[in-house]
């Protein structure tokens, strides 16, 4: 902390709480941390000195004669030994004695104390003088006081930098809950409960945001859990026959012999063609568009989640529309929506979905996410049109990239926001898993780290892979992995990633690739050397250290908050731009990627060409 730092920027409820609770005899480091949000010894004496110094100028300048007793250190009367008069009457059989003599008898036994009731009298007005100090000079923080008036410079600096303004911004971020603080340089678990605490004593009173319940009521009560489950649909309200407000729904919803019926009643009529989908729900025709598209469950996983977005969009600003009666204006206003997530729909908290606390997403989305999510749903209309389960696709009559902001992020504005570990960033990773004690937790990330950087798996080919797919051939080692839609394909495992292979089957005590079992997965539960992981533990896992890592690396503010959002796959992308950047052919990319095209693969790690494009012009202008 500076010299310079000033821990009181305006003069709180929460000062003269600290002052008063000091004067009652609390020490001075428990009340700093209780009212003023201060850990730290030193920076508490620091602040409490602060605070008397502030609260003293303003009553010198109110006329407060008694100012000095601001901050005096008045010791606390001695705890007396004598007894109550009442006692002192049993204890000595004084009932036949007159209330005068008594009074004498324990006067004469237990002089009065003048200096200590004199110490109790002068504690009692420096209590009074804080009280009615704080009534007519404390400022009552509001939710729209800016954070550099109430935290110190140093604090205050970090809170800015990384999007919170003013104390209902912080109090906003909070409650969002997750790490919260994980864009804050040199701000961890302990730092992040002070701040918490200290915003509790300026805002004490502000309620928490009302959490909103996500959940899907429409058509369908709906588990969303990542994974279906047996009875993942409990149909509520899947009639068939066509309502007033929707009649066209029964023309894909009911039976044909409905449209025969139909067709009988109004002779003009042409009926639609029979659908090829049996679906009774929009819900149920996601699925059936998830088991026919997906060819993984990451990709399983990435399908519903955009499904179930756009349908808990359509169920809670919309008025509960069905995809049957989505129209253009309503595909434009989805758009929006993803440019600028409002913030109840926001969550970081860890509770299932569908519960309270829970939200659709987890931060505003990046421009790549956006036109993900928009490609997603868009062919998911086209889908549900092929199978005639809706008349026709409202996106195909929208400019998506114009309605969501996209077409201002042009491709090169993207590449500034690549999902990759720059080298600096990788290099404090390793030094921090480097620096842990040895454990079969630190085995695992450091090979991870080190072998996705080297060779570009998804996660999926990662955790399906074992010991028998890798195979020496007279150009070096090589791995048969099944990638998407279950192709296989071969990727090469160059120097960086064999050594971390051979080093992390050591530790696992399986020798090396040469005498390690074929069946034993490539990636091994901590506890048990041929126990496979899943995904969700696989994410955990390198999500935490991750965290821990950046959380203590020397990295810019705006990277820190970059890498707090990064997760397994962005080793894959490290790859790809690793590569692109050292030369090499984007073929080669493509073939260890298993892109379906070199232009996928152009379009994701063209960032390196900026680094040669910088170069060569700092040549130029240098």
């Amino acid at each position: 902390m500076s010299p310079s730092t000033s821990y009181v920027r305006r003069l709180g409820p929460h000062h003269f709480a600290h002052l008063r609770a000091v004067a009652e005899g609390i020490p001075v480091l428990e009340s700093a941390r209780r009212y003023l949000g201060i850990e730290h010894g030193h920076q508490a004496h620091s602040a409490h000195i602060e605070t008397i110094d502030a609260v003293r100028a303003i009553a010198r300048r109110r006329g407060e004669s008694a100012w000095r007793l601001i901050g005096l250190t008045i010791a606390p009367k001695a705890q007396s030994t004598a007894p109550s008069l009442e006692a002192f009457v049993a204890q000595r059989d004084l009932d036949g004695w007159s209330e005068a003599e008594v009074l004498a008898m324990y006067q004469e036994e237990f002089p009065t104390d003048s200096r200590a009731d004199r110490r109790v009298k002068l504690r009692q007005r420096q209590i009074d003088l804080i009280q009615r100090l704080q009534a007519q000079a404390a400022e009552t923080p509001s939710p729209t006081d800016l954070v550099n008036g109430w935290f110190d410079e140093v604090t205050a600096k970090k809170l800015i930098g990384a999007g919170i303004v003013n104390l209902g911004d912080l109090h906003a971020r909070i409650h969002a809950g997750g790490r919260w603080f994980g864009a804050l340089a040199g701000v961890g678990q302990t730092k992040a409960r002070r701040i918490e605490r200290h915003l509790n004593g300026l805002l004490p009173g502000l309620p928490r945001p009302s959490l909103a319940v996500f959940r899907l009521v429409e058509g369908s009560k709906i588990d969303l859990s990542e994974r279906p489950r047996n009875g993942f649909f409990e149909a509520v309200n899947t009639r068939a026959a066509p309502t007033p407000e929707n009649a066209s729904e029964g023309l894909y919803s009911r039976p044909f012999s409905g449209k025969r019926d139909l067709e009988a009643q109004n002779p003009g009529f042409a009926p639609s063609p029979a659908p090829l989908l049996d679906a009774r729900s929009d819900a149920e025709a996601v699925e059936a568009w998830i088991t026919a598209r997906s060819g993984s469950t990451a990709t399983e996983k990435c399908f519903r989640r955009e499904a179930h977005r756009l349908m808990l969009w359509l169920q809670r600003e919309r008025g509960g529309l069905d995809f049957k009666r989505m129209r253009v204006e309503d595909c434009s206003a989805y758009a929006a929506f993803l440019a600028d997530v409002p913030s109840h729909w926001i969550s970081r908290r860890k509770a299932s979905p569908g519960d309270i606390g829970w939200a659709p997403f987890r931060g505003q989305l990046s421009a790549a996410s956006r036109r993900q999510a928009l490609t997603l749903v868009s062919a998911l209309f086209s889908w549900l049109h092929s199978a005639r389960y809706i008349h026709g696709s409202p996106w195909a009559l929208i400019n998506a990239k114009e309605a969501s902001g996209l077409a201002h992020a042009s491709s090169e504005n993207t590449l500034l926001d690549s999902k990759a570990f720059s080298e600096a960033a990788m290099q404090e990773v390793l030094r921090f898993v480097e620096a842990q004690a040895p454990s079969p937790a630190r085995d695992r990330i450091r090979f991870i780290l080190r072998f996705m950087e080297a060779v570009g798996l998804r996660s999926a080919e990662l955790l399906s892979a074992t010991l028998g797919d890798i195979h020496k051939e007279p150009e070096g080692w090589f791995m048969h992995v099944t990638g998407k839609g279950n192709r296989r394909r071969v990727v090469a495992i160059p120097g960086q990633a064999f050594t971390a292979l051979q080093r992390y089957l050591s530790e696992r005590g399986l020798g090396g690739i040469e005498t390690a079992a074929p069946h034993a997965p490539l990636l091994a539960n901590v506890s048990d050397a041929m126990e496979p992981v899943s995904y969700q533990a696989l994410y955990k896992h390198v999500r935490s250290w991750i965290s821990k890592a950046i959380s203590q690396a020397e990295l810019p503010a705006k990277e820190r908050l970059k890498l707090s959002r990064a997760s397994t796959h962005w080793l894959r992308h490290t790859f790809g731009t690793r590569g692109v950047a050292r030369g090499v052919p984007i073929d080669v990319l493509q073939a260890q990627m298993g892109h379906s095209s070199s232009a996928i693969t152009t379009g994701l790690y063209g960032r390196a060409p900026l680094g040669r494009r910088a170069d060569e012009l700092q040549k130029a202008f240098n």
